[in-house]
């Protein structure tokens, strides 16, 4: 029995964002002031987590207001010693609703063949407020998540834009064990 044929090639990447260099972390009262290395790209509401702060109730995820391209305020306890010492890190997790913007690196790449999204099934994605633009099946591999995305560019019609597509679901193929389905939705 032959397989499918895996033509469309599909850029897998992952939000790895960057650990940034603290120089700096004061706090007056219950507000902590971060100075970071370089500017450090995040906005006010943004999410990250500082860590390697002495004290260490500096450390943990926080939430941000941003004060300047290289710094940043967040609550802390009224109790900490000032100036916090240390390998003092932060890095970026998320957005205030939860998302990702900063980081995106090439994982892997992996060779894919589009299935076709039936009317029926793009109906019940809608219900169910998800976006299901695609299906592609590739072959089984366990580093593979919803959290990731997918860089495409399709094979016809020749000069055809690139696509960037959200993995909403990773679905087996059968039982699992040769094939995956990811189901992407596009990003616009």
């Amino acid at each position: 029995m032959k397989g499918p044929v895996l033509r469309e090639r599909l850029t897998i990447q992952e939000n790895i964002p960057d650990a940034l260099v603290v120089s700096s972390l004061t706090r007056a009262t219950t507000t902590a002031t971060a100075l970071t290395a370089i500017p450090h790209g995040y906005a006010t509401n943004d999410y990250v987590t500082v860590a390697g702060a002495v004290p260490v109730g500096y450390n943990g995820k926080v939430k941000v207001v941003v004060t300047g391209a290289s710094s940043f305020t967040f609550t802390v306890s009224g109790l900490l010693t000032t100036p916090a010492t240390g390998p003092i890190t932060v890095t970026y997790v998320s957005d205030a609703q939860g998302g990702r913007k900063i980081g995106w690196a090439t994982l892997d790449t992996v060779f894919a063949e589009l299935l076709p999204v039936r009317a029926m099934e793009r109906l019940q994605a809608q219900a169910l407020q998800a976006q299901l633009d695609y299906r592609f099946r590739v072959h089984t591999r366990g580093d593979l998540t919803p959290q990731m995305r997918a860089l495409w560019t399709p094979q016809w019609p020749p000069g055809a834009p690139l696509h960037t597509l959200e993995i909403h679901g990773i679905p087996p193929d059968g039982d699992g064990r040769q094939y995956l389905f990811l189901e992407c939705g596009e990003i616009v």
